[in-house]
């Protein structure tokens, strides 16, 4: 019994070995490195521009992003190594209230997203839109409930789009308002005639103006994490960028790419799913193809466009993006796929617990995959 059992041992040890040496490989070569990281988790309103302005910062477009709200529906981790210090970003979907949750028929785990990347964070910064003229003033109630919740954890605060502010001279009243009239312990000079009631957080370290978009003042904010940072245990090596599959985020791009494109709430009814992928290291590109399905026919025309016009934008702009994010050229295809209701039949065929084969209608709005789909910036 001895004679059979050693050897299960021995493969068993052998196996966990080699398993052991390929893991290592890629992972355990920077565990035991050690260096400066911090973890900062970036919060705010809906479309306040927290994933540009991650994008913006690692100089890689892998936080999708678009000009509606609840672009982001996880959180994601976006990795930036500068010099000695490795900046992990928590990209967090927007916060949002239970009316927004059951308008854009959004999961509760968006919610959750965000207070979960707190628990994570060693600093905290607040995206605020300073464009928006009924908010600018004050702080998203979910947002200062949030942060109330984690004083504790050091803060600051990003007003971004000031290009878009047509008077700078408000800027210090907005501050004073979203600051409390304090900073980092400091009165905040109160220059206004009209006082309001202060709607903000008084424990900001520190406040930063930028325009994400065009990347102003954004080395302001690497400079300060930077500061915050702390020796440890690296978390990921240099040439990873994010914690997320390549699968996941040309999935989120899509979602993105199709919520840019389509007006009011019909892209939060579509359900996008990469049927193919594949990474050619040999040729150096990256093949896939996304499925997009949609609540009927009518809404795969609408979308499709005339003579599939609008699916080729789409599809160009995407393309784009995945360039931008993958470094490499991108051979992609889009097919649109409309639900069909399951005829009676069918529907007795699921009460007698049958097999209800799912029916779909394909109806691709692009031209069939060719090399031509093949894109490189």
């Amino acid at each position: 019994m001895e004679r059979n059992f050693l050897p299960v041992i021995f493969r068993i040890s052998l196996r966990t070995s080699l398993l052991r040496k390929l893991y290592s490989t890629k992972t355990h070569q920077y565990e035991k490195s050690i260096g400066n990281v911090v973890n900062a988790a970036i919060i705010g309103a809906p479309n306040s521009g927290k994933s540009t302005l991650i994008n913006k910062i690692i100089e890689r477009k892998v936080c999708a992003t678009s000009n509606k709200v609840h672009t982001t529906t996880k959180l994601a981790r976006a990795i930036c190594f500068e010099n000695d210090t490795q900046i992990i970003f928590l990209d967090t979907p927007g916060v949002i209230t239970d009316k927004e949750k059951n308008r854009y028929k959004l999961a509760e785990s968006m919610r959750q997203a965000c207070k979960k990347s707190l628990n994570c964070a060693d600093v905290i910064g607040v995206v605020h839109d300073v464009s928006n003229r009924y908010t600018k003033d004050k702080l998203h109630p979910t947002v200062l409930e949030m942060l109330n919740m984690v004083s504790n954890i050091p803060s600051f605060l990003i007003i971004n789009k000031v290009d878009l502010l047509k008077s700078k001279k408000q800027l210090l009243d907005i501050i004073r308002n979203l600051t409390n009239g304090v900073i980092a312990g400091n009165p905040v000079p109160n220059t206004s005639k009209i006082q309001k009631p202060l709607l903000g957080y008084g424990c900001f370290s520190d406040v930063f103006l930028v325009s994400a978009l065009n990347g102003d003042g954004v080395k302001d904010i690497k400079d300060y994490l930077k500061t915050n940072s702390r020796l440890r245990k690296l978390e990921y090596s240099s040439d990873e960028w994010t914690d997320q599959p390549t699968e996941s985020l040309i999935e989120e791009a899509t979602r993105a790419k199709f919520l840019d494109f389509l007006s009011q709430e019909l892209p939060y009814t579509l359900e996008t799913r990469l049927e193919y992928f594949d990474d050619n290291e040999a040729e150096g590109k990256v093949t896939c193809s996304v499925s997009v399905e949609c609540p009927s026919d009518r809404i795969v025309k609408l979308i499709a466009g005339a003579g599939g016009g609008r699916l080729q934008q789409i599809k160009s702009s995407l393309r784009s993006d995945l360039v931008d994010m993958i470094k490499k050229p991108v051979s992609l295809d889009i097919n649109l796929i409309a639900k069909r209701k399951p005829s009676s039949k069918q529907v007795a065929r699921a009460a007698t617990s049958l097999p209800n084969p799912v029916v779909m209608t394909k109806i691709d709005g692009s031209p069939s995959h060719t090399g031509d789909d093949t894109f490189s910036e």
